[in-house]
């Protein structure tokens, strides 16, 4: 089915009150950093609600809000491929920087996790036999390649996030927050990226593209944990469409960068 802007614009508007719901908010308390990480973490379209928010800051219904024009042109949503795998190799080598950062780095930029469902992995995601790491996305566990796996495990083995743990059971994050019980907020998961020069939406939108190419819809759903196979569809069908060379080219860097990154 092909949606046309108006209808695009209204289902942006209801998947913004729902993620704003399904995380213990409202409208009225949103801020423009949730509002970010929200828009960062899909595809272009999500910046069509900038009217709605228009509205709702000119009438007082929620604190002063905006977003980016949407263009509606792709190739302006994602970053060259060679910048990704560059973006990827700068993590695997930065050892100075904290394992957190480089985690959450190379699960967006390798297996195009959006921020919200990164900051609410916990150990049960991790299976872990000694010998491999794999990672529970979706209904296929993936192996994790190195250094990924290592960084890991050292997640699961160790605490990294600053907040206090709380008497009586409590969900083990594997990105623990600031506060007690809770993981790493998806805003400022997107601040720590962002430092590091790695853009929260055209870099998991090169990802989804990279993978889309190089994996069939029905794979690429059942591995990453996209629910819906419509959207898989549609991202196989964007990168099918983007370039006549680029399925090619996907497939040529394949078997050399995938998974020899250490």
């Amino acid at each position: 089915m092909v949606y046309g802007r108006r209808e695009l614009e209204i289902r942006g508007i209801v998947r913004l009150l729902e993620w704003l719901h399904d995380g213990g908010t409202s409208l009225t308390a949103c801020t423009q950093d949730q509002l970010d990480a929200w828009i960062a973490d899909g595809s272009s379209p999500r910046t069509l609600v900038r009217a709605f928010l228009q509205w709702t800051t000119r009438h007082g219904h929620s604190k002063p809000l905006t977003a980016p024009y949407c263009t509606g042109t792709f190739a302006a949503q994602i970053v060259a491929q060679d910048q990704r795998w560059a973006l990827v190799r700068r993590l695997v080598a930065a050892t100075q920087l904290t394992t957190t950062d480089r985690a959450v780095g190379l699960l967006l930029l390798l297996f195009a996790q959006p921020a919200a469902r990164i900051c609410r992995l916990t150990t049960e995601h991790i299976i872990d036999d000694g010998h491999r790491i794999q990672l529970r996305l979706g209904r296929q566990p993936v192996d994790l390649p190195a250094p990924l796996d290592e960084l890991i495990r050292d997640l699961v083995q160790h605490r990294h996030g600053r907040a206090p743990r709380i008497a009586g059971p409590e969900p083990n994050w594997l990105f623990p927050g600031t506060y007690a019980g809770r993981p790493l907020e998806s805003h400022s998961l997107g601040r720590r990226l962002n430092r590091l020069g790695i853009r929260l939406r055209v870099t998991r939108n090169a990802s989804l593209m990279d993978i889309a190419s190089e994996l069939p819809a029905y794979v690429f759903s059942r591995l990453l944990g996209f629910f819906s196979q419509s959207t898989a569809d549609s991202w196989g069908a964007e990168a099918g469409g983007f370039s006549p060379a680029y399925g090619a080219e996907a497939g040529r860097r394949t078997h050399g960068q995938w998974f020899m990154l250490s």
